[in-house]
């Protein structure tokens, strides 16, 4: 059974979630209500189980980044008129079959920017500094700061942003605070756009040749698959850090795995893993150059509340025939 239970009448709004707590989830209920419009809740453990008693009834949907919806899950939605996902990227949807059956898709991509901007500086800080080492250390009673040599100072090293959206920009301001020199990559994004924020454009091959960090702000596309693979690896200084809080798969982990336990790069800092959660034997997880987050970079209770009112108000667009923002399928408005 799903957490909230309701009736299945024809106002109900469907949240697909695990991150919401409950204060944000009465939030969420009070907006809605305010509208004559209903809630039920399903985890991601019911989800599946929920499918045949909500799928048919539902008018809009607030899908968690991660739980995914493809053609045949669509198909069943058939009172549905928009899918709010709350959150950045939309990879677990299959937003074609979502358009072919006339439901609005639309994400929140100004979602969680300082958030994610800050778990970035903290892998940085925390990688350069050694802090996982010091902490284990210190545990086990080793008082001796020359045993985490080498340190550099962080000042004047280079940080490679890969991606230079609204998240790498933020990193990028705030790296530069600290003393870094900042070079990015993005085919997506002008070099008047990187003058503006004092950032060099580099190619690919270059950035990665000669960044102290490398930082990852790309979505997951058949581009970006793999990414990150041996190729890469083998062109890094074996001094520098890889730093992932974007999408797992953008890294070959196998690749990874063995530039770590090769001395090819110094360590990794990473929120996402190709699969969530990870494998308890997944040796990312022990080794002690590499600091790993449960996919938690986007956490704040600002971030979340920011993000269940964009979400909630694309719902209330769409169900009374306004256009929502920040809309994926935007070619459903021009069609007949």
């Amino acid at each position: 059974m799903s957490e909230e239970n309701s009736s299945t009448g024809g106002n109900m709004i469907w949240l697909l979630d695990d991150e919401f707590d409950s204060n944000q989830i009465d939030q969420i209920r009070k907006l809605l209500e305010n509208r004559g419009l209903e809630l039920v809740v399903s985890r991601s453990k019911v989800y599946r189980d929920d499918y045949p008693k909500y799928a048919a009834h539902a008018k809009g949907i607030l899908l968690q980044v991660g739980f995914q919806l493809g053609e045949e899950d669509i198909k069943g939605l058939t009172a549905c008129e928009i899918i709010a996902v709350t959150g950045i990227g939309v990879n677990d949807l299959d937003v074609n079959a979502a358009t072919q059956q006339g439901i609005m898709v639309t994400n929140v991509p100004d979602f969680c920017i300082e958030d994610v901007s800050d778990h970035v500086l903290a892998f940085i800080l925390g990688l350069n500094r050694k802090l996982s080492q010091c902490q284990a250390m210190t545990k086990d009673g080793r008082w001796q700061a020359i045993d985490i040599w080498p340190i550099r100072r962080l000042k004047n090293q280079v940080l490679g942003i890969v991606g230079f959206g609204k998240i790498g920009r933020a990193v990028a301001r705030k790296a530069k605070c600290f003393g870094l020199r900042v070079v990015a990559n993005d085919p997506y994004c002008s070099e008047s756009e990187m003058r503006k924020e004092k950032v060099a454009s580099v190619d690919f091959r270059d950035l990665v040749g000669s960044s102290d960090f490398i930082s990852l702000h790309v979505p997951l596309t058949d581009e970006t698959y793999h990414l990150i693979s041996t190729g890469v690896f083998d062109t890094m200084q074996n001094t520098a850090y890889l730093i992932n809080t974007c999408r797992g798969d953008v890294i070959d982990e196998s690749a990874l795995i063995d530039a770590l336990k090769n001395n090819k790069i110094a360590g990794a800092g990473l929120d996402v893993l190709s699969k969530e959660p990870p494998d308890p034997r997944n040796p990312l997880l022990n080794m002690p150059n590499v600091m790993v987050s449960p996919h938690s970079a986007f956490i704040s209770e600002e971030a979340l509340g920011e993000l269940a009112v964009i979400s909630t108000r694309a719902i209330f667009d769409t169900l009374n025939g306004k256009t929502p923002g920040n809309i994926i399928n935007p070619d459903l408005l021009t069609r007949d």
